[in-house]
């Protein structure tokens, strides 16, 4: 997983062939100021979603990891605390899901919380469980994302 600023994205890219087009669709969408909703880049392989809620308390936050997507999870506007672990040091919660890609898991340990405010993102690959949503401190507030999904 990896926690960083937009005005690094650059160092990012070749991580992935897509990681470039997944961030250029970001500031596409910023500048847009795109609203709420699904946006497909290329197809399956590369789309985002634009989102916008109030962030829950850690106790609602469901931990979850992805088989087929390496998420891009970009804060816009507020501030959202993200925690991350290995997928080897959690327990799985439910079956995995392959239409919507998702399996959720609990009881894990060693975790890595991000807290993320505007122009902030996480990368979130298949062995990275992430629970993302949470607020700071309690105080739950608006969050405006982004979130690229990208084939891995």
């Amino acid at each position: 997983m990896v926690f960083d600023n937009i005005k690094n994205c650059e160092l990012y890219y070749g991580m992935h062939p897509r990681f470039r087009e997944g961030f250029d669709f970001i500031k596409k969408a910023i500048a847009e100021n795109l609203p709420d909703g699904k946006y497909e880049i290329d197809g399956k392989e590369l789309w985002a979603s634009v989102q916008e809620y109030t962030s829950k308390l850690e106790s609602e936050a469901k931990a979850e990891a992805h088989k087929n997507y390496i998420d891009i999870q970009y804060i816009v506007s507020g501030v959202e605390v993200i925690e991350g672990f290995d997928i080897d040091k959690a327990t799985e919660k439910s079956e995995y899901n392959d239409v919507k890609d998702v399996m959720f898991y609990e009881n894990y340990a060693l975790s890595t919380k991000g807290i993320l405010s505007a122009d902030e993102y996480g990368i979130f690959f298949p062995r990275d469980v992430h629970k993302p949503g949470m607020c700071l401190c309690g105080n739950q507030a608006t969050v405006k994302k982004i979130v690229v999904k990208v084939k891995v």
